[in-house]
């Protein structure tokens, strides 16, 4: 019995000392996720984390859709001094892959089913070589209108059906007193409505020349004029006062009432929920009018980088492990109004909206209109989009002519090639 307990305390003591070890794991991560559902959505994760021994050491850096949170690891990696882990969007992860700077997270990645249950298109960013160097948590639709349901009541409009019908809607709320779209003069918020437009009003296989091929003879085409010309007739549609408005600003506008519309992302609905507010009752989502099932796609995902020491491998392997957990992504997608990025996950729990979106996902793959979204960066490499982003917020804060808009636009990007 001695030996058997000698045993027995000695097996508890290497517990012990493993758990011991496994609790003093710890990630630093950078992310810009500061609003109230955001926060609420990353302590899903940190929960997970602690509960597999790992500590989550929060670098939360707001502001400007990310710009800041990505200056601040430039300098972090010019001063040889990388975090665990980085929130990555767009083409950020296959630049840092070129500078050899990230971890090979295939293996990972295959084991957790990841590679298997994710949309095709996402591994051109995911996986530029080859080898999978991101991994997602969140899949974000950009081509959502959120719009409030008394206001539309009150107005006496329904769900459009096209651009011109969604235009009208807005001069009977504005009628009714109500703004009828709540907007921002930053160039990535109008951007999602100009990269909406493209597909809307010229089908997908367009939005593929202009977008994400960035085709010259596409992009000076009439029909990009009459984009640009129906955006101006959207602008009309905005109030005086849009200048700064950060996203979550003209997102309480429409939880209150005070504006009918607005084109955003699926993280207002997070804001909309963390509000109490229930869709169907308080508020309504449904894509940008189309006659294809559009699904304009974005993912927040997070990037390992290349490290040593043998204790932070260890935790980065665990965030990887979590983020690809089903379960995880969906307590973390309840929270932030998105959908999970595994095309594998159970969608029972959720409302009504991320339903429609992760049915239009499937659609739209069918139907080749899963496109990456213009605006969030997932389409065009980065010297582009940022020129598409701030030709269309020129022009939408200007008296600029919808011919000289497209002008420009093919002009500086022949410059940037």
């Amino acid at each position: 019995m001695r030996s058997r307990s000698l045993l027995l305390g000695a097996a508890m003591c290497g517990m012990i000392s493993a758990t011991a070890h496994a609790e003093d794991k710890s990630i630093e991560v950078i992310h810009h996720w500061v609003s109230d559902s955001e926060v609420a959505a990353v302590n899903t994760i940190k929960q997970e984390l602690e509960k597999r021994g790992v500590v989550w050491k929060d670098t939360a850096i707001g502001g400007a859709n990310g710009a800041n949170a990505a200056q601040s690891l430039r300098a972090r990696i010019v001063a040889g001094n990388p975090p665990g882990a980085m929130q990555m969007l767009g083409y950020d992860a296959a630049t840092w892959a070129k500078e050899g700077v990230l971890r090979d997270l295939t293996d990972l990645e295959t084991a957790s089913g990841g590679v298997q249950s994710l949309p095709a298109d996402y591994r051109r960013l995911a996986a530029p070589d080859g080898k999978w160097v991101e991994v997602p948590i969140d899949l974000l639709r950009s081509n959502w209108i959120w719009a409030n349901k008394k206001a539309f009541d009150t107005a006496g409009v329904s769900v459009p059906k096209t651009w011109d019908e969604l235009i009208a809607s807005g001069e009977k709320l504005r009628k009714a007193g109500i703004i009828p779209l709540a907007a921002s003069d930053e160039p990535w918020q109008i951007a999602k409505i100009f990269d909406s437009l493209i597909v809307d009003l010229n089908g997908p296989e367009f939005y593929t020349q202009v977008a994400l091929k960035v085709d010259d003879k596409a992009i000076r085409s009439p029909q990009m004029v009459k984009v640009f010309e129906k955006l101006r007739q959207v602008r009309g549609l905005v109030d005086d006062n849009f200048v700064g408005r950060d996203w979550a600003v003209a997102t309480e506008m429409v939880a209150s009432g005070k504006a009918g519309m607005q084109v955003m992302g699926d993280w207002a609905k997070g804001e909309f929920l963390a509000k109490n507010l229930k869709p169907g009752v308080d508020f309504l989502c449904f894509p940008t009018p189309t006659s294809t099932p559009n699904f304009l796609w974005a993912m927040d995902s997070f990037s390992m980088f290349e490290t040593t020491d043998p204790s932070l491998r260890a935790a980065q392997d665990e965030l990887v492990k979590v983020l690809l957990d089903p379960e995880v992504q969906i307590k973390f997608n309840l929270i932030k109004g998105s959908i999970p990025p595994r095309l594998d996950v159970d969608m029972s729990k959720f409302d009504d909206c991320a339903k429609q979106a992760a049915v239009d996902l499937k659609a739209s793959i069918e139907h080749k209109s899963f496109l990456g979204t213009l605006s969030g960066g997932y389409a065009a490499e980065p010297q582009f989009a940022s020129i598409f982003k701030e030709v269309a917020a020129k022009f939408f804060v200007s008296d600029m002519s919808a011919q000289d808009a497209v002008t420009l636009l093919a002009d500086e990007i022949n410059n940037a090639r």
